[in-house]
């Protein structure tokens, strides 16, 4: 029994309303492997978000492949970083400009914050974070001249709550928060009508679909 309750447990379909949430979407990195976006379109995503760089030095295996094929596929694509702690801002953004290079989708650029390894435990100080992270916002606006997204769990958004607070969130959370543009509702899940029963890292816009094409990673003067 308790086998086959995980079982139902890890299979179910957790998909906000979609009369609530009616635009889909999943963050897709290299663990994930090379996608069929078409059959994505048919499971109603209509966004990708394609991790492409973390810190100074890392690029994802299979940005490159994934972001060639979803281009023609109608999803729209968003691409993100994964913020360093250890890494100046001006290491971190020349290393994304360097791999990325024109390919920066529609849709606002990610900064994925999360405390890893030692900061777990011990996170550096408001200070540093906000400072470093106000530096590659900056850089980006200014260098690329496109919007940023800040994504991650409430509490770590929270404390950058003051930084860029015009700049749309990402907010991963198993329940609905109070605020955000786009909300990754679970870390591991099916779509809904995925055959397939592959897991995927799955969101929802929080608003109309008119307003989901209003998205935009152009920066607005």
């Amino acid at each position: 029994m308790l086998i086959a309750g995980a079982w139902l447990w890890l299979n179910r379909n957790p998909r906000p309303d979609a009369k609530t949430y009616p635009v889909l979407g999943v963050m897709l990195d290299q663990t994930d492997g090379i996608q069929d976006f078409p059959t994505l379109q048919k499971n109603h995503v209509q966004f990708v978000y394609l991790k492409a760089t973390e810190g100074a030095s890392y690029f994802d295996d299979e940005f490159a492949t994934n972001y060639d094929r979803v281009n023609g596929s109608g999803i729209r694509v968003g691409v993100y970083h994964f913020f360093s702690f250890d890494s100046t801002a001006e290491a971190q953004f020349n290393q994304f400009n360097r791999q990325v290079g024109s390919d920066l989708g529609d849709l606002p650029i990610g900064i994925y914050l999360e405390y890893y390894s030692q900061y777990t435990d011990t996170p550096p100080s408001k200070a540093q974070f906000q400072t470093r992270l106000e530096a590659l916002i900056q850089l980006i606006h200014t260098r690329l001249g496109r919007e940023v997204m800040l994504m991650g769990t409430p509490t770590i958004l929270e404390r950058v709550a003051t930084i860029s607070p015009k700049s749309p969130r990402w907010v991963v959370s198993n329940t609905a928060p109070k605020h955000a543009t786009f909300w990754q509702y679970r870390d591991s899940a099916i779509l809904p009508g995925d055959d397939s029963k592959k897991f995927y890292q799955p969101a929802v816009f929080n608003g109309s679909s008119a307003q989901f094409q209003a998205q935009s990673n152009k920066i607005v003067r």
